[in-house]
């Protein structure tokens, strides 16, 4: 069974570049029998995320203790910018990152802002998004066919950030997993519309979109501080905190 801290070469993301090659992810998330899907840090030679504020952790093959670690060079993992991915599809291990991963879970709760709840400021450019659902692009709503999500991004990573980390929103025909966080608000269910009589927030499809493309608009509905605090909870326990 794959274990935190495992490194797998997965395709490039959504809207990258044709011809890039599979990057390295680093594994997060704890893998059991039931888990369908698993999620993973985005691994990249580059540090532009970095120098905007991503979190980020540098891990360097040549100077790490345990050296087996399925990474030809110095790489930044990004706990800002996950992939959630079907447990079958990721394929073989080619190593392990270890004395880094004390650090990066630390990046991690920091990219997901645990502990700092809701934040509630106008819903307008620049203002810090942590708490407020969006809507997806139609083109990624179709391919994930999920219309809606909840920001969990860090309060100020949010406001300056080119990606937001999302829980997906799924409707009433999803059946719900361990960890989804079922949602009973009645001023927020009928502003999605009909399809949203019930829904529940799926904590382990948790993921990272890129800002311009993915998110067609950000909606004038906050989750309440209550509900948000079930979430972290679910995040907490997805990655064992």
């Amino acid at each position: 069974m794959p274990e935190p801290g495992e490194v797998f070469y997965l395709p490039p993301e959504r809207g990258e570049a044709p011809g890039k090659g599979d990057r390295p992810h680093v594994l997060l998330s704890l893998c059991t029998d039931s888990s369908e899907v698993v999620t993973l840090a985005y691994g990249s030679t580059q540090g532009t995320d970095a120098y905007r504020g991503a979190e980020h952790v540098l891990v360097d093959p040549s100077t790490s203790v345990y050296r087996v670690t399925g990474l030809v060079h110095p790489t930044y993992v990004y706990p800002s910018r996950l992939a959630s991915y079907p447990r079958e599809a990721i394929g073989v291990s080619s190593g392990r990152v270890v004395d880094e991963m004390p650090r990066i879970r630390t990046s991690l709760r920091r990219a997901l802002g645990l502990g700092t709840g809701v934040t509630a400021e106008p819903n307008a450019p620049g203002s810090m998004r942590r708490g407020r659902f969006v809507e997806l692009s139609s083109d990624l709503a179709a391919d994930w066919e999920v219309r809606y999500g909840l920001v969990v991004t860090a309060t100020r990573y949010s406001r300056i950030g080119f990606h937001q980390t999302i829980v997906p929103l799924l409707d009433e025909d999803y059946e719900t997993r361990e960890l989804d966080v079922f949602v009973a608000d009645a001023r927020l269910l009928p502003a999605l519309g009909p399809r949203y009589a019930t829904a529940v927030l799926a904590v382990p499809m948790v993921s990272t979109l890129y800002q311009p493309e993915h998110i067609r608009r950000y909606l004038d509905l906050v989750v309440q501080p209550r509900l948000m605090l079930e979430v972290e909870a679910a995040l907490a326990m997805h990655f064992r905190f």
